[in-house]
């Protein structure tokens, strides 16, 4: 088995079911490898976490700097964002990052940058486009991404079975509250298609 497919396997995992310390025995059996496998691939399972978690935040990055340069309507753009933030939603919410500081705090640092001086600005770049474009109301963006921010956490934390549609009907009604008139049409042109 290959590097690849151990992090494959492990960022599955952690989409699933968030961060938590996993047992490289546990790991190793559920791949049908050796622990011997593993070490000899990775050198040491915090290299194996941090490997997988910093590939996993570069593939989302990669997802919203496509989605933020395509040149789709201002909604196509946010859904193609939400759903990456939904992929991972698990990998990255307060709980998984908690249990990530707690245990690997060096691992959680690069995280919190990573978040701070990559995803953040891609994401209140799409924002003020989508006021400069007369698609959301003049709210500032920081605002946008804390109510976002703070209705998705609110949501992860309750841990709802059905947390997908969830939160695609938390998004519908920030939309609908911050979308002006000509912002709403896109939307429900983007719904009925």
């Amino acid at each position: 088995m290959k590097k690849k497919e151990i992090k494959k396997y492990l960022a599955m995992r952690f989409q699933e079911e968030g961060f938590s310390s996993l047992p490289l025995d546990e790991l190793a059996s559920e791949l049908k490898i050796s622990k011997k496998t593993i070490y000899r691939e990775f050198g040491a399972k915090h290299d194996l976490i941090d490997t997988t978690i910093m590939d996993m935040l570069n593939e989302a990055y990669s997802n919203v700097i496509s989605a933020v340069a395509n040149e789709s309507p201002f909604i196509e753009k946010f859904y193609t964002i939400f759903d990456t933030v939904k992929k991972n939603l698990k990998s990255f919410d307060d709980i998984s990052l908690a249990e990530l500081k707690r245990a690997y705090p060096d691992i959680w640092i690069k995280v919190a940058r990573f978040r701070k001086y990559n995803i953040i600005p891609m994401l209140l770049l799409l924002i003020n486009s989508g006021r400069k474009k007369g698609v959301l109301n003049d709210y500032p963006a920081e605002l946008y991404l804390k109510l976002i921010y703070g209705a998705i956490n609110e949501v992860t934390k309750r841990n709802a079975e059905h947390i997908e549609n969830e939160l695609d009907l938390l998004m519908k009604i920030v939309l609908n509250g911050a979308l002006t008139k000509k912002g709403k049409r896109f939307l429900n042109q983007k719904l009925v298609n």
